[in-house]
């Protein structure tokens, strides 16, 4: 997943980083970051909360979304 930030598009309000439930972003300077980039599955929740549309997620489709919360992941990780 290739996570792209538009940085003179981003408010830096924090949405995204409240909204994503794999922690993915943390602000930086005001700005947006995908700093876990691996952790994201796809759901595109941040990308819908966006008010700027300042996300874009290369390789995921929303076709194909989907959302788990982060404990159903914690878990599924435990058990593979």
């Amino acid at each position: 997943m290739d996570i792209r930030v538009d940085k003179d598009a981003c408010l830096g309000c924090g949405l995204c980083v409240k909204d994503c439930p794999m922690d993915v972003y943390e602000l930086q300077e005001g700005i947006s970051v995908p700093v876990k980039p691996k952790n994201c599955m796809g759901c595109l929740s941040c990308h819908e909360i966006c008010p700027s549309q300042a996300l874009e997620h290369r390789g995921i489709y929303p076709a194909r979304r989907h959302y788990i919360d982060i404990r159903v992941c914690e878990m599924l990780n435990r058990v593979i």
